[in-house]
This record gives C-alpha cells, structure tokens and sequence, in this order.
C-alpha cells in the first residue's frame, strides 16, 4: 500500500508500541466499482512495525511475508478468548490479541 492510503492516519506512539509483537486477525473485504464484493481475505500474524510510511505491517503467518494495512490504532479491536478460524480455509487462530476488517474500494476515477 502507498503512503497516500496512509494520509490522515494518526496514532500515538506509545499505543502503537505496546502493540508490537502481539498477533491480528485481519479481515479485507475488496469492493469493485459497483460497490460488489469483489474478494475477500483473511490472515493473522504478529504485528511487527507501525510507522507513518509503512503503516502497520503484520507478518502473515501463512506466507512469512510482511503486509501493510492502515495504521489507524482506534481501528483494531481488543480479541476476546477464544478460537478463530478463518472462513477461506482451515486454519485456526486462537487467542488472538487484536481484531481488525478493512473494506477496500477501488481509487476515484475522478
């Protein structure tokens, strides 16, 4: 994701350091032109950095690979115990501490 995506996002450091190291569920919701589901995705990982230019990057525990979403800490909630499991596949995640969904839209064409 580029910076611009990032824009307006605020977040206090201190929040954002504590969150280092615990684990999201992150649930993308991809929306086409018409305001259809166009795709939908589901992952987990430890968080692993929040900055200004790269957002919060979770590792993704399926791929190893680092994934930027928007850093907006007031976004993602507390988890409550539990099991999760993602609804595109098998997996399983238990106990994580954050939750978090994102619908995606298509840039303006204006």
């Amino acid at each position: 994701m580029s910076e611009k995506i990032f824009a307006g996002c605020v977040f206090d450091p201190k929040q954002a350091e504590k969150m280092i190291g615990k684990t999201v569920l992150v649930s993308l919701t991809c929306m086409n032109d018409f305001g259809d589901l166009e795709a939908f995705e589901q992952f987990f990982g430890p968080i692993v950095r929040i900055n200004n230019d790269e957002g919060l990057v979770v590792k993704r525990a399926d791929t190893q690979e680092d994934f930027s979403i928007p850093p907006d800490l007031d976004h993602y909630l507390e988890a409550k115990p539990g099991d999760y499991k993602l609804s595109e596949s098998d997996a399983i995640i238990t106990n994580p501490d954050y939750l978090v969904e994102w619908d995606i839209y298509p840039p303006d064409k204006s």
